[in-house]
């Protein structure tokens, strides 16, 4: 098997499923959010559980809804890493996750994400994606 870089479009688009996930999860924007998913795709946190699917991704946006109260997230992914082997990729991130609530921000945790990709109707979406948490402030492990 001969691993590839991809090409300049591949790789764009990638990195900006990357900021995708993070807009769309943050913003309230589920639908949306889905759709950084392929149809089977599975996300997995140790706070969250495992999710597949369709069913079990929406499921997973309102246990995420009802977890943030009147909290605003903010999900920024840093030094992003991924290998492009035709139309599949695997890769990562740094993860730093911060709560905005009445005008303060705090960081509640830091990690990393862990991501298979499939390339489906032109278009890059995740495959899975596993999130681990390094560190936490204890009221948010």
């Amino acid at each position: 098997m001969t691993i590839t870089m991809g090409t300049l479009e591949d790789r764009e688009q990638i990195r900006e499923l990357y900021a995708r996930y993070a807009h769309t999860i943050d913003n309230g924007r589920w639908d949306e959010w889905l759709e950084c998913f392929t149809e089977d795709g599975v996300f997995e946190s140790s706070r969250f559980g495992r999710h597949a699917g369709r069913d079990g991704l929406r499921r997973f946006t309102a246990i995420y809804k009802e977890s943030l109260g009147s909290a605003k997230p903010i999900h920024m992914m840093t030094n992003m890493s991924f290998t492009v082997d035709g139309e599949r990729a695997t890769g990562g991130c740094y993860l730093a996750y911060f709560h905005c609530l009445n005008g303060k921000a705090a960081l509640s945790a830091v990690g990393h994400y862990t991501d298979r990709l499939r390339k489906v109707g032109g278009q890059w979406k995740f495959e899975s994606r596993k999130v681990v948490v390094d560190g936490a402030l204890p009221e948010h492990v």
